[in-house]
């Protein structure tokens, strides 16, 4: 079974999440809620801003573990417009083309 098909099967709109956070109180978790879901994707609220998670998302990061099995992917994000190298947001943003930051939503 895929990765977007378990995720997807397991949430709810409503439901509340965390992002991973680093653990440091002034920048550690932060919730965000699922409040829209269809079958190709969802979108959170976090803070003021709606964010769209497509299924495509999961499926590059599913795809580099598939061709890469000992990979390892930062779970990182700056509010900047370059990604960190090894980081899910920058192979989100490959597969995607697109420059929103998703990657803690998608690992949460």
């Amino acid at each position: 079974m895929a990765w977007w098909d378990i995720v997807i099967s397991k949430l709810a709109p409503g439901d509340v999440l965390f992002t991973p956070g680093r653990g440091i109180p002034s920048v550690g978790r932060k919730p965000f809620k699922i409040i829209i879901k269809t079958s190709s994707q969802f979108t959170v609220a976090s803070g003021k801003s709606k964010i769209p998670l497509e299924k495509l998302c999961f499926d590059a990061i599913e795809k580099e573990f598939h061709e890469k099995p000992y990979l390892w992917l930062r779970v990182a994000s700056l509010h900047d417009n370059e990604p960190f190298e090894n980081s899910v947001d920058k192979v989100i943003r490959h597969a995607t083309g697109s420059k929103l930051a998703r990657g803690n939503y998608v690992c949460s």
